[in-house]
C-alpha cells in the first residue's frame, strides 16, 4: 500500500520529459494546418522508470534513501491492523472502559502513520525530483535530436494524451518507445546496469500507459 503510493507519485517527476511545444498546440487547436512534412510518433514516457537504465537507477538510489521509513511505515501499518483485529475477537469480552482504550490507541497509531506518510511523501517526492531532473533534462534534449533523426515532427505522449482524452486511436507502427529506449540506452550505458533494451525484445512492464483503451 505504501510503497504503490509512492511508486504512483514518483511518476510525477517525469512530466517534464516529452511533451514538445508543436504536440500542445496540435491537441489543444486541431491537427489541420499544423503539420508539416513527415512523420507523426507515439511515445509510452510511463515505462521510462524502469526500461531507461539512468532512470531506474535514479529511482533505486531514491527507493533505497528512504527504505528504512518506508518499512517502518509497513510495520505500524501491519500493528494496527492486528491491533484491530484483537479489537474486534475481544471486545464480547472487554467492558466498554478497555474497548475505548484500545480503539483510541488504534486511533493514535492512525494519526501519527498518516502524519509520517505525509512527511515521506513530500520528502520523497522532493528527492525524486532533485535527483531525476538531470536525466529528465538530457531527456528532453536527446527526443528533439532522435526526432530530427528520423523526421519526426511531432510525438505524442501516450499517458498525458489518454489523461486529457485526445487519443483514442493510433498505429502500432508509429509506437517508437522502444526504439528510443533502446537508443537512448545505448548511448547513456549504466556501469553495472541492465542491457540496453532492444526494439521488439520482451520487456516487464506495461507496453502502454495504465487504464489504455485497446487499439482499434
Amino acid at each position: 500500500m505504501i510503497k504503490s503510493k509512492l511508486v504512483g507519485l514518483a511518476a510525477l517527476a517525469l512530466g517534464a520529459i516529452t511533451i514538445p511545444a508543436a504536440a500542445q498546440q496540435a491537441t489543444q487547436a486541431g491537427v489541420s494546418g499544423l503539420l508539416q512534412d513527415g512523420k507523426v510518433a507515439v511515445m509510452n514516457t510511463a515505462v521510462f522508470p524502469e526500461k531507461l537504465g539512468e532512470l531506474r537507477q535514479k529511482y533505486e538510489q531514491v527507493q533505497a534513501q528512504f527504505k528504512d521509513r518506508t518499512q517502518r511505515l509497513q510495520a505500524l501499518d501491519q500493528e494496527v491492523k492486528q491491533l484491530t483485529q484483537d479489537l474486534a475477537a475481544k471486545s464480547p469480552n472487554l467492558s466498554q472502559e478497555k474497548a475505548q482504550e484500545m480503539q483510541q490507541t488504534i486511533d493514535e497509531k492512525k494519526r501519527k502513520g498518516q502524519r509520517e506518510l505525509e512527511d515521506l511523501q513530500a520528502d520523497y517526492n522532493k528527492a525524486l525530483e532533485s535527483s531525476t531532473k538531470p536525466v529528465r533534462d538530457k531527456l528532453a534534449q536527446f527526443v528533439s535530436s532522435y526526432a530530427t533523426q528520423h523526421g519526426i515532427i511531432m510525438i505524442i505522449d501516450l499517458p498525458v494524451s489518454y489523461q486529457n482524452g485526445v487519443l483514442a486511436y493510433w498505429q502500432p507502427s508509429i509506437d517508437v518507445t522502444e526504439d528510443f529506449i533502446a537508443q537512448y540506452n545505448k548511448q547513456n550505458p549504466v556501469p553495472g546496469g541492465a542491457p540496453a533494451s532492444q526494439p521488439g525484445a520482451s520487456q516487464p512492464g506495461p507496453s502502454k500507459p495504465a487504464g489504455a483503451k485497446p487499439q482499434r
